[in-house]
């Protein structure tokens, strides 16, 4: 998902560079300039992240917050970037800095909810999902659907898990991280066939990954159909030999299935 930010014309970058150095200056800066420089920070620092760049994203975040300590955008480019080093304590607290300063933004409330969810908050996590999916004016309301659908997969609430996910390919047909999730929870609870039919709909979108190959192999296999499980495992072992998933087909094939 690369954004302009990323590739930012040579003046704006520069007045960026300028307004981030001026972090030692704030006495002198008017509210307004403040104010500019916060979101231009924020702005770049996004950019840096989208790309890869954590280290510079955080230095321009950084800025951003030294301008603004509750600069909505910046808090949340900081969140992912604390999230991306695994430190959620710290992400949760910038998260929930964002959601003070714009409590009804839905993608703040997306964010903080899979974070909640990995930190088991399971509750807290379904209400920002709730929130964030019934908001008229959120372009991704399937994104907070399908969270919502992990993390009742991981309370160990199946039924519920599966009614969100497929609510969120309601939303977006095409989606094709809920196909993969299905997929899991169907072949998971016993029913291979619809396994098989939600990776023939992600093949159908010209996606192929190794997970959902050795996921292929185990269904076709549960489903006795030796020929296709075969085609599947050959297709991992030529695209993805060294991969986990691949770890796992070989110790599957040496178990006998």
């Amino acid at each position: 998902m690369k954004g302009r930010a990323g590739f930012l014309a040579p003046w704006l970058m520069a007045a960026a560079l300028a307004l981030g150095g001026c972090a030692g200056m704030g006495d002198r800066l008017s509210a307004e300039d403040r104010e500019e420089a916060a979101d231009i920070n924020a702005e770049l620092g996004l950019g840096y992240l989208r790309e890869g760049e954590v280290d510079q994203a955080k230095r321009n975040l950084k800025r951003a917050l030294e301008h603004d300590r509750r600069h909505a955008l910046a808090n949340l480019g900081m969140a992912a970037v604390y999230e991306r080093r695994e430190d959620y304590e710290r992400a949760e607290e910038h998260y929930r800095v964002a959601l003070r300063r714009d409590a009804d933004n839905p993608y703040v409330q997306t964010s903080l909810g899979a974070l909640l969810c990995r930190r088991e908050a399971f509750e807290e996590a379904q209400e920002l999902f709730a929130k964030a999916a019934a908001n008229p004016e959120y372009d991704q309301r399937h994104v907070a659907l399908m969270n919502a659908g992990v993390c009742y997969v991981d309370e160990g609430r199946t039924e519920e898990a599966e009614a969100k996910l497929r609510e969120a390919l309601k939303a977006e047909p095409r989606y094709g991280r809920a196909l993969l999730e299905l997929a899991h929870l169907t072949y998971e609870d016993g029913r291979p066939m619809q396994t098989r039919a939600f990776l023939q709909r992600l093949e159908g979108l010209g996606v192929e990954n190794a997970e959902m190959l050795l996921l292929c192999y185990q269904a076709e296999t549960a489903l006795g159909n030796r020929r296709a499980a075969g085609g599947c495992a050959q297709s991992l072992r030529r695209n993805y030999p060294d991969s986990d998933e691949m770890t796992t087909l070989r110790r599957l094939e040496s178990d006998g299935g």
